[in-house]
């Protein structure tokens, strides 16, 4: 991270405690918090596929705990610090491990020293469309020895899981894998890249920053996500709000809003996109070896590590929207009700898979359980209908149908 200023803006109003999730479905939106039915089978397999010897077996080399060999026999990695050899031989490492996982890395140069690493895998029906899982893996302090384990060899090295377990699922959009350099110097190699991308007019539906997500000194759990009103960042929040209790992960969430933009999310605030940062609690357990030399493997906490990065990749593989085949988009449905297609931008057809009144009543709700849309319908013969979203923020939604004595639920996603 750029800085260890204390944030000003903190703001935890959004935190899961038990006591909201009781209170959620004493309101009758247990289905939503239970998460019954899991919404994808694709995104379920990513999560379940992070590997926490992986994120190890990776932080070790890139620490400078194992050598690397990117072609010049046995090297230690002692400093990714941009002044430093290590940071080219990083650099190099990282092109090395997408390479082994059959991506095409490509070299991103800026400045006089300079270099974004990236990899893509294309999207199956909207290539255009770019979902960033992203980290830096610059280090600090300046010198011989900056290890950087937590501060971001842990964020990057959990992109590189991310582009291992998601390597052979299908996705509409593309997802672009990035670490960033420089990112100690002012957030240099992503505010490059995404002022490139808005000059360029390129479409980014979402960006997931992972910056400092291993350390958790005081052993509590909690993490954070930092998000903004810019874009569809508060949607891209509610998605990754949705994964945590949706695909079981269980983990204690903080939300600040407005986020800090100390880290390479606030890049592509600047340019106008929706981004968001996942990161540990850095504002009230923050990391006692930060930008030091002992910024190493054994403070941290792998577990936790491991918690944080599977939060990030299910987002991402959210926002991406798997696919079953290509060309085919998986529909999302609940015992009840199948909404097609979904995640959707205007509309979506709803149909009643029970249930037999002539009359129903649909009511959609956000993640609180707050009623934002009541809409009276009359059924088809089919048991279906469309359901009309403009006027509805991008986000996570609960549609919850009252059908004489049921109600019936099903979980949807408006794109921006």
């Amino acid at each position: 991270m750029l800085t260890h200023a204390r944030p000003t803006g903190r703001w935890a109003g959004e935190r899961l405690s038990c006591t909201m999730r009781r209170a959620l479905l004493a309101a009758g939106l247990a289905v939503w918090w239970q998460g019954v039915v899991a919404q994808s089978l694709p995104v379920q397999q990513a999560i379940n596929a992070v590997n926490a010897d992986s994120l190890v077996w990776r932080l070790e080399r890139l620490s400078g705990e194992v050598p690397v060999d990117v072609g010049q026999g046995d090297t230690l990695i002692l400093s990714r610090h941009k002044t430093q050899p290590g940071n080219v031989i990083a650099a190099q490492w990282i092109q090395q491990e997408f390479t082994r996982m059959g991506y095409a890395p490509v070299v991103e140069p800026f400045g006089a020293l300079g270099a974004n690493i990236l990899a893509e895998k294309a999207g199956l029906v909207h290539p255009e469309r770019k979902v960033i899982i992203c980290g830096h893996y610059d280090s600090m302090p300046g010198g011989t020895t900056a290890p950087g384990a937590d501060d971001d060899g842990s964020g990057s090295c959990a992109v590189l899981e991310a582009a291992r377990v998601l390597a052979g699922l299908g996705f509409e959009n593309t997802l672009v894998f990035a670490l960033w350099d420089e990112e100690e110097q002012g957030l240099v190699g992503s505010a490059y890249h995404a002022a490139a991308a808005f000059g360029n007019d390129e479409e980014i539906t979402a960006v997931i920053n992972m910056d400092a997500i291993a350390y958790d000194g005081d052993g509590d759990g909690l993490m954070r996500i930092h998000t903004r009103p810019v874009a569809n960042s508060i949607a891209i929040k509610d998605s990754a709000l949705m994964v945590n209790t949706t695909y079981g992960l269980g983990l204690d969430i903080a939300v600040n809003n407005p986020g800090e933009t100390y880290s390479d999310h606030a890049s592509f605030w600047t340019q106008g996109y929706g981004a968001i940062l996942v990161i540990e609690d850095f504002d009230d357990d923050p990391n006692p070896h930060y930008h030091t030399p002992s910024d190493r493997l054994q403070y941290l906490d792998t577990a936790y590590w491991r918690g944080l990065a599977r939060l990030a990749i299910g987002t991402a593989a959210v926002m991406a929207v798997p696919v079953i085949d290509a060309g085919m988009r998986e529909t999302r449905s609940s015992e009840t009700l199948a909404i097609y297609p979904n995640p959707a931008r205007d509309k979506v057809e709803v149909r009643m898979l029970v249930g037999t009144k002539a009359d129903v009543f649909p009511v959609i709700t956000d993640p609180t359980g707050r009623a934002v849309r009541d809409v009276r319908i009359t059924k088809a013969a089919d048991n279906g209908w469309t359901l009309d979203l403009s006027g509805l923020a991008p986000g996570a939604y609960l549609l919850r149908v009252q059908d004489g004595a049921k109600v019936l639920t099903g979980h949807m996603v408006r794109w921006p």
